[in-house]
C-alpha cells in the first residue's frame, strides 16, 4: 500500500514539472536551472551518504546516460507536439519496456492480471494516434523521437529498479546519479545561453527551484516504492501522470480533450485498477 502511494504522489509531481516545461518557451534553461538544483542538492548531501557498491556504478553510468538522451529529445518533442499528446506517447511505451526486461533479466514474479493491467497502458496510448488525440496531429517523423524517449525511460527506470536489487540505498543512489548526471545541462547552458541562464535565474528562478525540487522528490519517491515492491507494477502505476498531465494541457495550455485522449485515460485508469485489484 506504502509503495502505491509514494508512486501516485511521484506521479502528481512528474505531471506537474513537465507541464511546467511545456509552458515555457525556454525549455533548455529550465532543464538547465532544475538540474542546478539536482547538482547543489547532492553536493549538500555528498557528506551524509555512502557511495554505491562498485558494482553498481556501471549501472548509475548508464541510467544518466539514458536519462540525458531522454531529455535532449523531450526539448525537442515538446517543440511541435501538445503536451496532451507528447506526454502520454512517450510514457505509455516505457512500462512496455520495464516489463520486458523485468521478465527476460529480473526474473520478477508478476500474475498474469498484473501482466493485463501493465500492458494496458500502452495500449492506451495508441489511441492517441487516431486523429492527433483530438488535437493537432503529432508529425509523423517525429514519432520516432517520441518511441525513444519511450525506450530511455523504460530503460532507466529498469536499470534504477535493478540498482536497488543489487543493494544500493535510494537515497545514495540519488545523491550520487545526481553528481553524474545533473552537470552536463548547466554546462550548456553557460556555454550557449550564458546571458539569457543569468537572466532565467534573476526572473524565473522561482520557476527553477519549483521544478527542480519536484523533479528530486518525484524520482526518490519512485526509487523508494521500487525498493518496497514489484519495479515493473511501480513503473506503471506511475503512469497515473498520463492522465493528469492530459487534464493540466486542457486546462492550462488550452489544449483539447478529444475522444481519443479520453479513451487513452480511460484505459490507464482500467489497467491501474486491473494491478491492484484483487479479481
Amino acid at each position: 500500500m506504502l509503495a502505491t502511494v509514494l508512486v501516485l504522489i511521484a506521479a502528481v509531481l512528474h505531471a506537474t514539472w513537465n507541464t511546467l516545461i511545456k509552458f515555457s518557451g525556454e525549455r533548455l534553461l529550465v532543464i538547465a536551472s532544475m538540474d542546478v538544483v539536482a547538482f547543489t542538492f547532492a553536493v549538500v548531501m555528498l557528506g551524509f551518504v555512502s557511495p554505491p557498491p562498485a558494482a553498481v556504478w556501471p549501472w548509475m553510468i548508464g541510467s544518466a546516460v539514458f536519462e540525458l538522451i531522454y531529455r535532449v529529445l523531450l526539448i525537442r518533442a515538446y517543440r511541435v507536439g501538445d503536451l496532451g499528446l507528447v506526454y502520454p506517447l512517450m510514457r505509455g511505451l516505457s512500462p512496455l519496456v520495464v516489463l520486458g526486461l523485468t521478465l527476460v533479466f529480473a526474473g520478477e514474479h508478476l500474475t498474469t492480471q498484473q501482466i493485463l493491467g501493465i500492458l494496458l497502458i500502452p495500449c492506451g496510448m495508441v489511441c492517441l494516434l487516431w486523429q492527433g488525440g483530438g488535437g493537432a496531429r503529432l508529425p509523423w517523423s517525429m514519432l520516432p523521437v517520441v518511441g525513444l524517449i519511450g525506450l530511455c525511460i523504460g530503460c532507466y527506470t529498469w536499470i534504477d529498479g535493478h540498482v536497488l536489487q543489487l543493494g544500493a540505498q535510494p537515497l545514495d543512489y540519488l545523491v550520487w546519479l545526481s553528481l553524474i548526471s545533473a552537470w552536463p545541462f548547466p554546462l550548456m547552458a553557460l556555454c550557449s545561453k550564458r546571458q539569457a541562464f543569468t537572466l532565467f535565474w534573476r526572473e524565473q528562478w522561482r520557476l527553477g527551484i519549483s521544478v527542480g525540487l519536484c523533479v528530486l522528490l518525484s524520482y526518490a519517491l519512485v526509487l523508494w516504492a521500487m525498493q518496497l515492491g514489484s519495479v515493473a507494477e511501480a513503473a506503471a502505476l506511475r503512469e497515473i501522470s498520463v492522465v493528469l498531465v492530459v487534464l493540466f494541457g486542457m486546462r492550462y495550455l488550452k489544449e483539447p480533450f478529444g475522444r481519443p485522449r479520453l479513451m487513452a485515460c480511460g484505459l490507464v485508469l482500467l489497467g491501474m485498477l486491473l494491478m491492484k485489484l484483487k479479481l
